[in-house]
Formats: structure tokens, C-alpha cells, sequence
């Protein structure tokens, strides 16, 4: 008869066990005289407090006195599976090992005829048997998704998985389930998780195999989704997994309460470190419930920091980074050129008086007292970009076109009359209104923020890609930079950039991805003279310090005003030197 039960403490990583016929202590003292060490056992609000290590000891080693919960036989196994260490090693063999020794790791993959080397590579990754899943940093355009859907197969091939949970930003969660359709011929049940709290709800009931919803509705309805995770073998799947980058946000506490209960976790991600190395360390963590960089203190040195963050993946995370112009050898190049923008006259003297005045303040500051209006300062700098989009915005009193807009009318005519379609990025919403206005009578559509309705979203990209009476394709990066395709267009132009490094790369495979036939450009629109040029480096940058985090074999492309700025530095050190 059991004299206590066992509940499971969630976050804490331990078990709480709650005497049931005898007092708190005498359990306590029989735990401890269980385990073969009882350093951690403690006493906490009525219960006896033990790590899950202990837990796993007591239920391996037939400890009858306690009631184990199916929870926490859940609980328990999926940490036991995550602290084994033995699939970092099979990792690097299957990283190591030939095609056809891969192919016979997975043997009963249904979907391996669909599937390229690197995503056979990618399947034998994420069903290493007793493994917490894995990380797949592969770039966008290579096939992240169909990796998912074949491992996740597999796993419900093997009995080791019954049910798929995609999370995605809100623009990706159509895709997904038409995607799975497509990959399996309508061979799963596809349930997308919106409408009203009951509805999702009954969603969750219906008995379906794949759920799919994006990172709002996780945070909405944790308790429904808790439910669905202990009452079946569930795997996670992040998509854009950079979402969770920041360890005490919202979307990363909903997403890693649902974690604790599922047998498997993907991070999905083309770009998980966009901004800072540290970025990927709480994606890294959701899969392995923090196994890999538990215990690790990081340097306050940027560059020693990346370093440390570099060897921690590389020797203790399940991971892939896959490159397009490795694993897509035959897809075309990519340039880049910025075209220098002259300000009109208006825009000019608006962004000198604004920008005279944030220099005189901050001259005026100390550090501290700039750290304590960082907000204002950073609203003030944001100004002088939006100027030179959207001079209207900061000063109503200018109602002439920006000269942005008067550049793109002779790049437009020229490329249309080439029978180009093009692909127009910008992050305001009034200048795609603008954009909108000025060029629909070349046949145009728009997805940004406002286009919300997943049929409005495939209907816009369907008449793009096939429509030759549709020209033009204006979005945001952050409501369209993600999970379509556009290589029916060879030409993107940013008339202006995200504030957001990872929506800025994302965008980019939006043209360059397989199926594209031809060399694709990128144009950036760069008002001379102002911070937007350093904006768009400093992008870049981000850009080649993720790649050194992640080993990427190659740098990243040299632009044309990068390599003539060393060119002409080059040629003054030579001259200086006669």
C-alpha cells in the first residue's frame, strides 16, 4: 500500500512526494535511507522535495512506498533521456557517417524518396532513439519543414510519438498544416488551434494527430495544452525558434511549460542567434531542458563569450547547420548593392535640425543619465530613420514623395519594362500605403501586418509567383519575411529596413531558394549622408557574427560598397606610402 504520492514540481526540475499514511518525517527518513545519497532531500510546505535524478533512482531501483503518477513517470523519463549524454555522440556519427549508412538509421522512413542527403541527415538527427531531439539551424530555403514531418513519421512509426505540436509565428501557421498535407498525402489529421478559447479547446479533443497554433495561443491556453502532453507522447516543434531567445519572456515560459510534458522537442531555426551569441542558448535549452549549458558561467567579453557558447554546441548540443550553397550547389548567386540616396530638400534639413539636436543632448548626458532615458534617445534615433522613408511621419507639414520613392520610379520602370517582377521590403506601414498607391497599376499585391487571413496570404503570393499581370510584391519583413516563396522575382528591393536583424535575413531566401534559376540581387535604398547606412551594416555584421557562432564554411558576401570602401582604403594606404 502506498504511503505517499508523488506529484511532479515542474520548473524546479524535482518531485514533490506527499505522505499519505505516515508523518512528513518519517518519509523523509525513509526516502534517504533509499537512495543511495540523500545530499538534496528537503522538506518543503508539506511535502519531501527530490531532484529528479533521485526520483528516476527510486522508481529504477523498485521503491514501493510511493504512488508514481503517470505524470511523473512523464516527467521523469523525459530528463532521464536528456541527461544520458549518448546522443551528442551518435550525433556526430550520423554527422560522420556516408549516405547510405545514414539511410539505414532510418530505415521505415516513409518519406525518404522526398527527402535530399542533408534531410535524410537531418531525420537520423531528431529519432536518435532516447534522445531529448535536437536543434535544426539549417538556413532558410533548405527544407526544415519536411524534415520535421519525416522525423516525426518515423517516430510514430517506431511507437516512439503519437502526436505533432507545431508552434509558429502567426504568418507560418497556415503553412504548416498545408505543408503536412502535401508531404503525406492527407495521411495525418491536421488541427489548427484558433477561434475562441472553447474552441481551441474542442480542438484539442478532437483526436487529431498534428496541432498546430502559433506562440500567443500557447501562452492563452497552457492548461489545455498541458492536458494534451500528458495524456499522449507528444513531440514539440518550434518553428522560428529565435522566438524564445529571451529566457524570462512570456512565449519562452508557455513554451517550455509545454516542454516538460512532451517526449521530443525541434528548435527550428535559420537564423537562432540575429542578434547576440546568447540568443540561441535558451533555444538550445528547450530542447534539452538546459542539459548543455547547465552549470556553464559565460564570460561579460563578447568575443570570449561566442567562443564558449561555440564549443558548448559543438560538443554538447544535437544540432545541424545546413547552407544552401553547400547542400544547393547548383542554386544561382546572390548580390548586393546599395543605391545612395540624395534627402530632398525638406527631408534634409528635417533630419539635420533633428539629428543637430540629439547630438547637442547627448553631448549634455552622462552615461548614466543617458542609460536612464535610453528609451527616449533610442524613439529619437528611430525618427531619423523613419524620415527617410516617410518624412511625413515625424513632420506632416512634408507632403512631397520621399526621394526614396522618386529613386524607385526610374529602378521600377526600368526593370519592369525588362519584364521583371519585383519584390519591394519595407517596415512601415505607411510607406507600403504609399508603395501601394504610387505602383498598383503595375499589377500589385501586399502582405504586412493587416493581412491577417491565411487564404489572403496564399491568394497574394499564388498571383505573384504565377500571375504575369501581377508585377510587384510589397511586404514587411516581419509579417512576410518568413515561410513563402517568391522566386518568380530575381529583383528584392528594401526601401527601408526592420529593426529586427533576423526578419532582415529571413527576407533575403524569400527570392534565393530552391527553385530560383537565376541570379538574384538585393537593392537597398541608403539615404546618403544619414545612420541608415550604418543601420544596414551593422546588420551585416549581426549577419557574419552568427555564422562565425554557428562554423559556417564561408563568409558572408562582400557588398559592393564594403568592397570598394576597402578597395579605396587600400589604394590611400599605397599612396600615403610613396
Amino acid at each position: 500500500m502506498s504511503i505517499a504520492t508523488a506529484r511532479s514540481a515542474g520548473s524546479a526540475q524535482s518531485v514533490d512526494l506527499v505522505p499519505n499514511t505516515v508523518s512528513l518525517q518519517s518519509l523523509a527518513n525513509t526516502v534517504r535511507a533509499a537512495l543511495s545519497s540523500s545530499q538534496g532531500v528537503r522538506l518543503v510546505n508539506g511535502t519531501v522535495r527530490i531532484d529528479f535524478e533521485q526520483a528516476a533512482e527510486l522508481i529504477r531501483t523498485g521503491f514501493v512506498d510511493v504512488n508514481w503518477g503517470h505524470d511523473v513517470h512523464r516527467y521523469i523519463s523525459n530528463r532521464t533521456s536528456s541527461v544520458a549524454g549518448e546522443d551528442v555522440a551518435t550525433s556526430k556519427e550520423i554527422k560522420a557517417a556516408s549516405a547510405d549508412e545514414i539511410a539505414d538509421r532510418i530505415l521505415g522512413c516513409r518519406l525518404l524518396p522526398m527527402l535530399d542527403e542533408h534531410q535524410i541527415r537531418n531525420v537520423a538527427l531528431m529519432t536518435i532513439p532516447n534522445s531529448p531531439g535536437a536543434c535544426i539551424f539549417d538556413e532558410q530555403g533548405t527544407g526544415k519543414t519536411i524534415s520535421v514531418v519525416a522525423a516525426f513519421d518515423l517516430l510514430v512509426e517506431r511507437n516512439d510519438a503519437d502526436v505533432l505540436l507545431v508552434v509558429a509565428p502567426k504568418s507560418m501557421v497556415g503553412e504548416w498544416g498545408a505543408e503536412i498535407a502535401r508531404f503525406t498525402n492527407d495521411g495525418y489529421k491536421v488541427e489548427t488551434l484558433d477561434g475562441s478559447k472553447a474552441q481551441r479547446a474542442a480542438s484539442l479533443r478532437s483526436g487529431a494527430d498534428v496541432f498546430v497554433c502559433n506562440y500567443e495561443t500557447l501562452i492563452a491556453i497552457p492548461d489545455d495544452i498541458r492536458l494534451l502532453c500528458q495524456r499522449t507522447r507528444v513531440v514539440l516543434a518550434a518553428d522560428e525558434s529565435f522566438n524564445v531567445k529571451n529566457p524570462n519572456a512570456s512565449r519562452t515560459a508557455a513554451l517550455s511549460s509545454a516542454r516538460e510534458w512532451c517526449v521530443r522537442a525541434f528548435a527550428l531555426c535559420g537564423t537562432p542567434a540575429p542578434n547576440d551569441a546568447a540568443d540561441i542558448i535558451a533555444q538550445v535549452s528547450l530542447v534539452d531542458m538546459g542539459r548543455a549549458f547547465q552549470g556553464i558561467h559565460l564570460s561579460i567579453d563578447p568575443d570570449r563569450q561566442r567562443d564558449e557558447i561555440r564549443d558548448v554546441i559543438e560538443s554538447s548540443v544535437v544540432y545541424s547547420r545546413n547552407l544552401k550553397l553547400v547542400v544547393l550547389p547548383d542554386l544561382p548567386g546572390r548580390t548586393f548593392t546599395e543605391v545612395s540616396v540624395e534627402l530632398s530638400a525638406d527631408q534634409k534639413a528635417l533630419y539635420e535640425t533633428i539629428a543637430g539636436e540629439l547630438v547637442s543632448d547627448l553631448e549634455g548626458v552622462t552615461d548614466k543619465e543617458f542609460a536612464e532615458s535610453y528609451a527616449n534617445y533610442l524613439a529619437r534615433r528611430a525618427a531619423l530613420l523613419r524620415l527617410c522613408s516617410d518624412p511625413g511621419a515625424v513632420n506632416p507639414q512634408i507632403t512631397s514623395p520621399s526621394a526614396k520613392l522618386l529613386a524607385l520610379d526610374g529602378l521600377l520602370d526600368r526593370w519592369i519594362a525588362q519584364g521583371e517582377k519585383v519584390v519591394i521590403w519595407s517596415f512601415y506601414r505607411a510607406t507600403l500605403e504609399a508603395l501601394e498607391g504610387r505602383y498598383s497599376h503595375y499589377g500589385l499585391v501586399r502582405i504586412d501586418g493587416s493581412v491577417t487571413d491565411v487564404s489572403d496570404r496564399r491568394a497574394a503570393v499564388k498571383a505573384f509567383q504565377t500571375s504575369p499581370d501581377t508585377r510587384i510584391f510589397l511586404g514587411n519583413p516581419a509579417a512576410a519575411g518568413a515561410g513563402i516563396t517568391l522566386h518568380s522575382a530575381a529583383v528584392s528591393v528594401y526601401e527601408s529596413m526592420s529593426n529586427q536583424a533576423a526578419h532582415y535575413l529571413q527576407s533575403l531566401d524569400r527570392t534565393h531558394r530552391r527553385g530560383q534559376d537565376r541570379a538574384v540581387e538585393y537593392v537597398a535604398l541608403l539615404s546618403a549622408g544619414t545612420i541608415e547606412w550604418d543601420e544596414y551594416e551593422r546588420l551585416h555584421h549581426k549577419a557574419a557574427m552568427q555564422a562565425d557562432l554557428l562554423g559556417d564554411p564561408s563568409p558572408q558576401a562582400l557588398t559592393r560598397g564594403m568592397m570598394l570602401d576597402e578597395l579605396l582604403a587600400s589604394l590611400d594606404a599605397l599612396d600615403s606610402s610613396k
